[in-house]
């Protein structure tokens, strides 16, 4: 397996996605920071942001809401979910509105070792790895060069954009383990990075997380 090879397979398993951002056109997606009137006291709960749940439909999660969005507690690092079955423009919020562009998503080499066809559980095995060892993977030369494109391709390195919904997630230096996908991952936001904040959803379930991102 040569780096097209291997670029090959990132390309095949791209997942589809939305970029939000302040600059786009057409009908409001969501709002980004700013107040959320129905979740009161402001003074309490900072708001992060809040965007239209079919755009976690269109991903392939399952919603029961109209909209979906996260608060931090302030002082506290305790983040609230915030659900409601109102549409995203009724909320009332007085962030900066955010626009939806349908797009789709890179792999990390993580994603494409554990999901990748069997040409790459092949290329791994001459390196004497199973498909979980992504992490020693990305210590071979062909695992470097990835990466490099990765760092060209993947959703944490946009230009112009505020939040993704959907698409692949990428590992952490806090993370043991790349996420398997019974987590999804709904929600990365970009703006005002650092922090970054992720929004997941148990794939399948109403339930759903919050973790802020520093590296």
């Amino acid at each position: 397996m040569i780096l097209d090879d291997l670029l090959a397979e990132g390309e095949s398993l791209r997942r589809p996605c939305f970029t939000l951002s302040v600059e786009g056109r057409g009908d409001i997606a969501g709002y980004w920071r700013g107040e959320r009137p129905d979740y009161t006291p402001p003074a309490l709960r900072r708001h992060i942001m809040t965007l239209d749940s079919q755009l976690l439909v269109q991903t392939g999660m399952p919603m029961g809401y109209a909209s979906i969005g996260f608060s931090e507690v302030e002082d506290e690092r305790f983040y609230n979910v915030l659900r409601s079955q109102q549409p995203v423009t009724a909320l009332g919020c007085t962030g900066l509105p955010l626009y939806a562009t349908p797009d789709t998503s890179f792999p990390p080499l993580a994603a494409v070792c554990l999901y990748g066809s069997g040409e790459v559980a092949a290329w791994l095995k001459t390196l004497g790895l199973q498909r979980y060892e992504y992490t020693r993977a990305a210590l071979a030369p062909l695992g470097r060069a990835y990466d490099d494109i990765y760092t060209e391709r993947g959703d944490l390195f946009r230009d112009n954009v505020d939040a993704i919904v959907g698409g692949w997630h990428q590992s952490w230096p806090e993370d043991d383990f790349y996420m398997p996908l019974e987590m999804r991952r709904a929600v990365l936001t970009l703006r005002e990075a650092e922090p970054w904040y992720e929004l997941w959803q148990v794939a399948g379930g109403p339930n759903f997380n919050v973790c802020e991102r520093i590296t």
